[in-house]
C-alpha cells in the first residue's frame, strides 16, 4: 500500500475552495432545514423530486467513494492534513447528501396531517367512515420505502466491491461509472417534478428562496471543484452542473410566485382598509341621516 500512495504535491487554490464549498453546502441548506421546522409543514415538495434527488445523491457518494477509494487506503499512511486534502471530493459529495437527504427526512415528519387523509364522505349510515389516504401521502410512504432499500442496496454492493477487489479493478470502475450515470440521469429528472408542482400550485410553499440563491452559483463551482479533483471523471461532476442549471429554472419560478403573491396579499390589504374606511363612513353619517 505504502508503494501506490504517492503523495500529490497541494494545490492551495482548489483546497481553499473545496473546503469553502464543503462548509457553504453546509450552510445553504440550513435556511431550507429552518423554514420546514418552523412552519411545521413540508407543503409544496414534490415527493418525486425527492425520491429522485435522494437518490441521485446516494449514487454520486458512491460514485465518488470508489473512484477515491486508493486516495481513502492511503489515509492509512499519510498523516491527517494530506488525507483530508486528497479526499476533499469524498467530503463534498458526502456534505451534500447528508444535508439532501435532512430535507427528505423533515418532508416526512412535517408532511401536512390535512393532506394525509381525504375527507370522509357521509353515507348516510351510522357506521364509522374509514380514512382513506391520499394519493399524495401514499406516494410518500412509496418514496421513503424506495429510497431506504435503495440505500441499503447501493452501500452493500458498493462495500463488497471495495473489499473484493482492488481500486484500479475494472469491475469497481464500471460499478462507479453505472453509479455515475445513474445519478447524472436522475439529476437531470429531479428538478422536473418540482418545477410541475410548483408551476401548478402557482405558490411557493415551503421550497426555501434563499436556499436556492445560495446553491444555483455555487452548484456551477461545486462541478468545477469535483473536476479538479484528482482521479475523477466526467460522470462525478455532471450531475452538480445539471442540478445547477435546472435549479436555476425553478428559483426563477419561485421568484416570480413570491412578488406575484406579495401583490396579492397587497391589494387584500388595500381592499380591506377601503372596507373599513367605507364602514366607518357610514357608521358616522347614519346619526346625522336619522336626525
Amino acid at each position: 500500500m505504502a508503494d501506490q500512495c504517492v503523495e500529490i504535491p497541494p494545490n492551495h487554490a482548489q483546497t481553499a475552495l473545496g473546503v469553502a464549498l464543503c462548509i457553504g453546502t453546509f450552510l445553504s441548506y440550513l435556511p431550507q432545514h429552518i423554514k420546514i421546522v418552523v412552519n411545521r409543514s413540508s407543503e409544496g415538495f414534490s415527493p418525486f423530486f425527492l425520491l429522485l434527488g435522494t437518490v441521485s445523491a446516494f449514487c454520486n457518494v458512491n460514485n465518488i467513494f470508489l473512484l477515491q477509494l486508493n486516495s481513502l487506503l492511503c489515509c492509512q499512511v499519510w498523516d491527517l492534513g494530506d488525507c483530508l486534502v486528497n479526499s476533499l471530493g469524498v467530503w463534498q459529495i458526502s456534505t451534500q447528501w447528508f444535508m439532501f437527504f435532512g430535507i427528505f427526512v423533515l418532508y416526512q415528519i412535517y408532511f401536512p396531517a390535512h393532506l394525509k387523509y381525504a375527507l370522509p364522505t357521509s353515507t348516510g349510515s351510522s357506521a364509522p367512515s374509514h380514512k382513506t389516504e391520499t394519493a399524495e401521502w401514499a406516494a410518500a410512504q412509496a418514496v421513503r420505502r424506495a429510497v431506504l432499500g435503495h440505500m441499503a442496496l447501493t452501500a452493500f454492493l458498493s462495500f463488497a466491491l471495495a473489499v473484493t477487489f482492488e481500486p484500479q479493478d475494472w469491475q469497481i470502475q464500471t460499478w462507479a461509472a453505472v453509479l455515475g450515470i445513474f445519478s447524472m440521469v436522475l439529476a437531470c429528472m429531479q428538478f422536473f417534478p418540482q418545477i410541475y408542482k410548483t408551476w401548478c400550485r402557482k405558490s411557493v410553499g415551503a421550497l426555501s428562496i434563499p436556499m436556492m440563491l445560495m446553491q444555483t452559483p455555487g452548484g456551477f463551482l461545486f462541478a468545477y471543484s469535483i473536476y479538479v479533483r484528482p482521479g475523477v471523471n466526467w460522470t462525478s461532476w455532471i450531475t452538480y452542473l445539471m442540478s445547477a442549471i435546472l435549479q436555476g429554472i425553478l428559483l426563477t419560478i419561485c421568484i416570480a410566485w413570491h412578488f406575484r403573491e406579495r401583490r396579492e396579499r397587497a391589494a387584500a390589504e388595500r381592499c380591506r382598509e377601503v372596507a373599513t374606511t367605507n364602514a366607518l363612513g357610514a357608521s358616522e353619517t347614519s346619526p346625522l341621516l336619522g336626525s
